[in-house]
């Protein structure tokens, strides 16, 4: 869920397309490098890969335990530098967590501190999120295939799953997200109002929200984000109207014919459809 909590921290420091955010030798390579903005970043729109080049070798000798500890941050520009866009930004969804990690990097740098540190001043204290961070908290021991497996560190790409969280505290950010005037007037509430607006990043692309997956039913619009580790899974959605919220967590790792996340997001259809409360 880390990265609909990255978003949040964009929309508070910084809207400059990337062009202007890096050295001109990183941007990637081909035609289509100098076009990317943030907000395709933010949206999985940017065309770059799943994953950074360079990580894959890097995290082969750990990749059931903790693959990318080993790749570190002073590899992040070099690896954009490597990388080539897929498609013109803005077109297509391609999901990466080299994007949302390279996103956290950047906010980082514009806030002139570290990611989780940066997290904290401007949306985790604000909205009294004790229970969530990226270090020194107590957690779940994971599980893959049953087996205990340690926390992840993800130095490099902190901004694509770092955090930490329980589902009290994720049931309050959702909580605010339904409805923002429950915050005062500021830069957070419009930022929990502008993160779900849907947005044309290019003439014949999709509109989407920041991070967030969005399905329109009658009567009512679900978001939602799911995501996991080797040895965790978890699952968040609302609808503002009517309000209704589901968080979803469990100490095992996803599955190809698993059904935890279908389930969760089931439940939260059924619970904000007719009939529910």
């Amino acid at each position: 869920m880390t990265k609909t909590f990255t978003v949040l921290l964009l929309l508070l420091l910084l809207a400059e397309p990337l062009s202007r955010c890096v050295p001109a030798w990183v941007l990637p390579r081909g035609p289509h490098g100098a076009a990317i903005t943030l907000e395709h970043l933010a949206t999985h729109t940017a065309g770059l890969p799943r994953l950074p080049p360079g990580l894959l070798p890097a995290g082969a000798r750990s990749w059931y335990s903790n693959p990318y500890a080993h790749y570190t941050p002073d590899r992040l520009l070099d690896s954009l530098a490597r990388s080539r866009v897929r498609h013109r930004p803005g077109t297509r969804v391609g999901y990466s967590n080299f994007g949302m990690g390279l996103l956290g990097h950047l906010l980082a740098e514009r806030a002139s501190t570290d990611y989780a540190s940066a997290l904290q001043t401007h949306v985790l204290r604000p909205l009294h999120l004790a229970d969530t961070g990226c270090d020194g908290l107590a957690q779940a021991t994971g599980h893959l295939r049953g087996r205990p497996r340690p926390p992840w560190s993800i130095p490099a790409l902190p901004g694509a799953g770092a955090l930490r969280s329980s589902a009290r505290d994720l049931l309050t950010c959702l909580r605010y997200l339904a409805e923002p005037t429950r915050l005062p007037d500021g830069s957070l509430r419009e930022a929990m109002t502008e993160v779900l607006r849907l947005r044309a990043l290019s003439n014949d692309g999709p509109r989407l929200p920041l991070a967030w997956n969005r399905r329109g039913l009658p009567g009512r619009d679900l978001y939602f984000h799911a995501g996991g580790t080797r040895s965790f899974t978890a699952f968040t959605g609302f609808t503002p109207h009517p309000e209704t919220a589901v968080v979803a967590l469990t100490n095992t790792n996803p599955t190809l014919h698993g059904t935890f996340i279908q389930q969760a997001y089931l439940l939260l259809r059924g619970l904000s459809g007719p009939g529910g409360p």
